[in-house]
């Protein structure tokens, strides 16, 4: 309990200010006690359901309420107005392979007809069906020179399988999310003789060929003018993982990790280099060990250790520091933030990336000093606003009337995206504070919105960057695709499974962003004759942007 209510003195509440404060003091303190009741109460049926199973029986069942409850925590209602629904024209977007002219009886026709045009019907339909193709060839022998002679396979022969049902099976299972055996079944009853093995030598073909692709799509990508990251829970060979995803509106790649840790980032981010991170030991990295409060002493060390060379691989330094400095490793944050910096130190002079202008993402720590500028998503800064879910009146009307204001700012925020000028950003930069000020007689939400003051700077970088989203929903759209593969497949076995899905979503993703038929062109990439290369297109799109 609060100690204020502790303290309560009925003999000092002689007036109504101070009758007020109390009253504000204890329905606080009630909302304290419902939040507490209601998680006692859950992890109550916990508790006796766990203690019915180790008797053999079974817990409380799971029912559904007959009517959803309330506790839907999105602001999708308050971004989007309803729209009436119109159906839109698909004639003149439909592309038109084949061509029918219908001509009319003008026998049939009364003597004073007139021509009046033309009129179009469309239709659509796909061509769909085995293609096995028989190739004899003539095979002859000469006794005399002990040699045989086979006549030439015509240059369309790609192999037992042909390069068409190739790039199918790799659509189908990376694109369409259908499993193996599934996909096998599916051949097998069109009377394509296949063997798992088979199968599974399409799917891993050129692998190195794929994934080099990912990685140049995400090194095209971060020459754009912002990106977007997030990660989901990915699972491989049954142990858990995290997929991170960098987007923008021209490219999406993915890259699963152990970890997603700052670290791990950082080595997602440069393409997963074989080697491992690459530390350097320079001014940008001395600037992150002060960052870290890193004592004089281990500072001074770690340069004596790179004296000799001032790049090192993450191993050889771990090496080192086992040798040289053990009492470092005894410290696991200090060392984890030396690590960091160090990391940091090479990441920001590599010339192979761009260095990534302005990062969007939520408030996770790990995002934190990736990138240049960071802006946060106010979508996730609304979620905690509407988690809170009072049972005082007086603090659900603060919370509406709160709830109203901040969505009229965050409109505010999208009319100067439309039209920047230096008045409305003053405007804007002076209201948030009025906005955002925790005056109000609900202790939970002054709490909130301290938390959103403290990331003022970061949530108004799109004062300074208009062209910018308010939110990273692109790169949470794309990580559904990744919880999509693992509620189909569950996880990957291997490493190069996991890099192979990484690499196809990747190039599915970024085809869809810019318009590419994703079947042509994984086709044309087996043939060998595409007539792009998807990490120049993206390049292309975003120096178009730019201009």
């Amino acid at each position: 309990m609060s100690h204020s209510v502790i303290n309560i003195d009925l003999s000092k509440l002689n007036d109504v200010e101070s009758l007020k404060q109390t009253v504000v003091l204890l329905l606080n303190q009630l909302e304290v006690f419902h939040k507490e009741i209601v998680e006692l109460k859950k992890e109550n049926q916990q508790l006796k359901d766990e203690i019915n199973r180790l008797k053999g029986e079974q817990g409380k069942p799971d029912i559904l309420p007959k009517t959803k409850p309330s506790t839907d925590i999105s602001s999708h209602k308050y971004i989007k107005g309803q729209k009436k629904w119109q159906k839109q024209p698909k004639k003149e977007i439909i592309k038109v392979d084949n061509e029918v002219y219908c001509p009319i009886d003008k026998d049939a026709l009364p003597s004073d007809i007139r021509f009046k045009g033309y009129d179009t019907v469309i239709s659509q339909d796909i061509i769909f069906k085995r293609n096995t193709t028989k190739y004899i060839v003539e095979t002859w022998y000469s006794p005399r020179e002990n040699k045989t002679y086979r006549s030439s396979i015509p240059n369309e022969y790609t192999g037992y399988f042909g390069n068409n049902l190739k790039a199918f099976c790799m659509v189908m299972h990376y694109a369409m999310d259908i499993t193996r055996s599934k996909l096998k079944s599916f051949l097998n009853s069109m009377s394509i003789e296949i063997s798992d093995g088979s199968l599974h030598n399409i799917l891993t073909h050129n692998s190195q060929q794929w994934i080099n692709e990912r990685n140049d799509i995400l090194k095209a990508g971060l020459n754009g003018l912002y990106y977007q990251s997030d990660s989901t829970g990915a699972r491989v060979n049954g142990q858990n993982y995290y997929t991170h995803v960098f987007v923008s509106e021209f490219f999406a790649t993915f890259i699963t990790q152990p970890g997603k840790s700052r670290l791990d980032l950082l080595y997602a981010i440069q393409g997963q280099p074989k080697e491992g991170l690459m530390l350097q030991y320079n001014q940008t990295a001395v600037d992150f060990l002060s960052h870290y409060k890193i004592s004089e002493k281990d500072q001074q060390c770690i340069q004596q250790l790179f004296l000799k060379n001032n790049k090192l691989l993450q191993k050889q330094f771990g090496l080192i520091i086992e040798e040289q400095m053990p009492q470092l490793l005894k410290k696991k944050q200090t060392y984890k933030w030396v690590i960091e910096s160090l990391a940091f130190g090479y990441f920001f002079e590599q010339p192979h990336i761009t260095i990534p202008g302005i990062l969007v993402s939520d408030d996770a720590k790990e995002y934190s000093l990736l990138a240049k500028s960071h802006m946060l998503c106010w979508i996730h800064d609304a979620r905690y606003y509407n988690k809170l879910m009072p049972i005082c009146q007086n603090h659900i009307n603060e919370l509406e009337i709160f709830k109203k204001k901040y969505w009229g700012f965050y409109k505010l925020l999208k009319e100067y995206q439309s039209n920047p000028n230096e008045k409305l950003k003053e405007i804007i930069a002076n209201k948030f504070d009025g906005i955002f000020s925790p005056t109000y007689c609900y202790f939970d939400l002054n709490k909130q919105i301290k938390r959103t003051l403290a990331n003022k700077t970061k949530l108004l970088t799109v004062l300074d960057f208009p062209f910018i989203p308010l939110h990273n929903n692109a790169s949470e759209l794309a990580a559904r695709k990744q919880v999509r593969k693992r509620d189909i497949c569950l996880h990957t076995m291997t490493e190069l499974g996991t890099k192979l899905q990484d690499a196809f979503l990747s190039i599915i993703q970024t085809s869809f962003l810019l318009g590419v038929d994703t079947y042509q062109y994984i086709l044309d990439r087996i043939n060998n004759c595409s007539p792009f290369y998807l990490p120049d297109l993206v390049i292309e799109q975003i120096n178009k942007k730019r201009r």
